[in-house]
């Protein structure tokens, strides 16, 4: 691989990338991580682990420009949305032209993307930019209840609302005050245009698209169908593969996902559209990012359709045209089909792991995303995330996406979890 060297920044959410960092150790020689968790230290993954503080962006990327010349890295990728403008940041002064500053900080912040797909005639729901309660107000009196409030710079569904009346927006715009001054998982800083969206509520049936993009060519990985929330709150839940649409409908994603690229005069990256339909059905941008869905995305996509998207993007960054064929090569008919379920629950965790849907043959993966002794939250207190459940069944049509979706429930029973229905004051005052 002649020494391979690459720079993964991930200051949080690293641990939930089991999959992609494995994808990593075999394609490249070392792995210089940039995190938080101290704990990474001990993990034998990492040739090296940097420990970064919560430095301003700007001291931040020449501290990590300067380790990374001192250890001969001249290439930088993450896997985690809110690391996207850092990682840009030091590829360009490593003068590697795989994404542009700019590109990084449109697929940051939401309320940049609506104005980039409105120059460019891409579907998008009709939107307003508001910064304060004030602002939020006037749009409602111009416009009709019910519509959706969200935060520019979260993620995951986080914090997004569906208002029906004044009274909603009022405790919901709080609650995204609260997130912006928190300053909780990264997600918000001095770049933001504006605190919060209010847009047009799509209605229908919502898709996730994963890929990536080679020597400026997007490379399908598959289209996640995902359970429909009609609100007030929008978790993230029953990913599934395949895509159950109709050919016409895949037909329709797809050209709005290259004419993204296009538009973005992407060259080198993994990507994620979510689109969702409106009251017509037709497709509608809600978002994308320039990286993969986290979590178990990335393999079940391997799992159904063989074609490896990190793979992919490591070979065509490091000019590895062998590689990039080999990992590019998708199956046309699916092998399996897979749901993730996105485990939510209020309260003081007791105990969190597989449990016995270790036993299962569908059991594919279970990732714990909340620590013992943690309290948590789901809406409407919270959008905690218990943990990531992955299933896996023999596709033989599109029937067999409701069985996957009925195994992981059932699945979910058997986990080792236990949640204490303590108040969460009582919890506080307990510590």
């Amino acid at each position: 691989m002649n020494n391979r060297k690459l720079g993964l920044i991930m200051r949080k959410g690293y641990k939930i990338q089991e999959d992609h960092i494995e994808t990593l150790g075999r394609l490249v020689d070392h792995i210089h991580i940039w995190t938080n968790i101290k704990e990474a230290v001990n993990d034998p993954r990492f040739q090296y682990v940097h420990i970064v503080q919560e430095d301003n962006e700007e001291t931040l990327v020449n501290k990590i420009y300067k380790e990374a010349i001192q250890h001969g890295i001249n290439k930088f990728i993450t896997f985690q949305e809110t690391d996207i403008i850092l990682t840009a940041k030091i590829n360009n002064l490593l003068r590697n032209q795989f994404l542009s500053v700019e590109v990084a900080e449109i697929s940051r912040d939401k309320s940049k993307q609506r104005e980039f797909m409105s120059k460019y005639n891409l579907p998008t729901p009709s939107y307003f930019k508001v910064d304060t309660i004030e602002e939020a107000i006037k749009v409602s009196e111009k416009i009709s209840y019910p519509f959706i409030l969200k935060p520019t710079l979260a993620a995951s569904s986080s914090n997004v609302s569906l208002v029906k009346n004044e009274q909603q927006l009022i405790k919901a715009f709080e609650k995204l005050e609260e997130l912006r001054n928190s300053k909780k998982g990264y997600y918000y800083n001095n770049s933001s245009q504006s605190l919060a969206l209010i847009e047009e509520f799509l209605c229908g049936d919502e898709v996730t698209v994963d890929g990536v993009v080679a020597n400026s060519e997007f490379y399908l990985g598959g289209i996640h169908n995902k359970k429909r929330m009609n609100g007030p709150y929008f978790e993230e839940d029953e990913y599934t593969l395949p895509y159950n649409g109709s050919l016409d409908s895949e037909k329709e994603i797809l050209s709005i996902v290259n004419k993204v690229c296009e538009c973005l005069k992407l060259k080198e990256t993994l990507f994620n559209v979510e689109l969702r339909k409106d009251k017509n059905g037709v497709f509608k941008i809600v978002e994308f990012s320039v990286r993969v869905s986290g979590g178990h995305v990335y393999r079940n996509i391997r799992d159904v359709y063989g074609i490896d998207l990190i793979g992919v993007h490591i070979s065509s960054i490091f000019h590895d045209e062998q590689g990039k064929d080999l990992f590019s090569r998708r199956f046309t008919n699916p092998k399996v089909s897979t749901c993730i379920k996105f485990i939510y629950r209020e309260g003081h965790i007791e105990k969190n792991n597989v449990g016995k849907a270790l036993d299962s043959p569908y059991f594919r993966a279970y990732y714990p995303t909340a620590s013992i002794g943690e309290y948590i939250s789901c809406a409407p207190n919270g959008f905690d995330i218990v943990g990531l459940l992955s299933v896996r069944c023999k596709y033989n049509s599109l029937e067999s996406i409701s069985e996957a979706i009925n195994i992981s429930k059932e699945l979910e029973k058997k986990l080792n979890l236990k949640v204490s229905a303590r108040l969460e004051k009582e919890v506080v005052n307990a510590l």
